[in-house]
């Protein structure tokens, strides 16, 4: 009863103040969880993404402040009710448009650049969608990741770093990539540049920074005789998991100078080298992914590698 009184006795100016006030407050909450979860270190590369959600908190503070304010005098808020309510929801479908407009970019951007990397691996029997598939194993593990080790990592930085994992093999000779035999020591050195060159390549773009400093570790070994000598955590965790798909692929791929390994083979190789060669956590979170959703990986990049060897890249 004292309850239905109550909410009789509010006006309909206070009913939009105080909608007003709740969807600032939503806004607020989105923007702080969009900047926190979707981090990586809290955007490391530029600092724009991380300036501009700044403003936007500290705007959405001023705008609760002033509307609790106003709210607290009975003369303000009879007059500015209607304004106020338009300012927040105005302010929200504006904060909507935007997360659409962005996520519709980021999507675009990346459905391109897979295009790309399609083709230019298409016919290549020792690449035919090796990038394509390392991303799709990537974000399978990043999914089966624990909570907060999963919210470090910005999955779109990751997945860029999973597509140009191989990119800096574009300037080593082909005659080397494609040897059969045993390479020289010369020829290794060669292609143990490979991470360097990708950072070479996108070194004048900063908000790639980080995506090429994953790179750049991904051939690290957690026992510390990869490339870099980094051991165990000194490795990066987002290269920890592109060293891990990156081998899965390698061991389950055909090759002209060796033959794939089926699923089992292929998961015994890799428990073998836990805690060597690879982050042994990450290689037990890997086993434990159902077999069908692993193997659906390569499926999928068999499907979308038709389009790019047949010459249509329609989708």
């Amino acid at each position: 009863m004292d309850n239905f009184i109550l909410m009789n006795s509010i006006t309909g100016s206070e009913y939009l103040i105080i909608t007003a006030i709740i969807l600032m407050i939503v806004n607020f909450l989105v923007t702080l969880f969009s900047l926190i979860l979707r981090s990586d270190a809290l955007y490391n590369d530029t600092g724009m993404h991380f300036s501009a959600n700044i403003i936007l908190l500290a705007l959405e503070i001023v705008f609760i402040i002033s509307f609790v304010i106003i709210f607290s005098i009975e003369k303000l808020y009879f007059l500015l009710a209607i304004p106020i309510f338009a300012c927040a929801v105005v302010f929200t479908l504006i904060l909507i448009w935007t997360f659409v407009q962005l996520r519709g970019i980021s999507i675009r951007s990346m459905e391109i650049l897979e295009t790309l990397v399609g083709v230019i691996e298409a016919g290549d029997e020792n690449l035919d969608g090796h990038s394509l598939h390392v991303q799709n194993l990537t974000m399978m593990i990043y999914d089966y990741l624990p909570f907060f080790e999963r919210h470090k990592i910005n999955p779109m930085n990751l997945q860029y770093a999973s597509l140009f994992l191989d990119i800096g093999k574009l300037g080593i000779p082909r005659s080397i990539i494609d040897k059969r035999g045993k390479l020289t020591p010369k020829e290794k050195e060669l292609i143990q540049r490979h991470p360097e060159i990708c950072v070479e390549i996108f070194e004048k773009l900063p908000s790639f920074t980080t995506v090429t400093y994953w790179v750049k570790y991904h051939h690290e070994r957690v026992d510390g005789n990869g490339y870099y000598h980094l051991k165990g955590n000194e490795i990066p965790l987002a290269s920890r998991i592109l060293a891990l798909a990156d081998t899965y692929s390698a061991i389950t791929m055909d090759r002209s100078y060796k033959p794939s390994l089926p699923y089992e083979n292929a998961i015994s190789e890799l428990r073998l080298v836990a805690g060597t060669q690879l982050d042994s956590e990450l290689v037990d979170i890997f086993c434990s992914i159902p077999k069908k959703k692993v193997t659906a990986c390569m499926d999928d990049v068999r499907e979308r590698m038709k389009k790019y060897q047949s010459g249509d890249f329609r989708w």
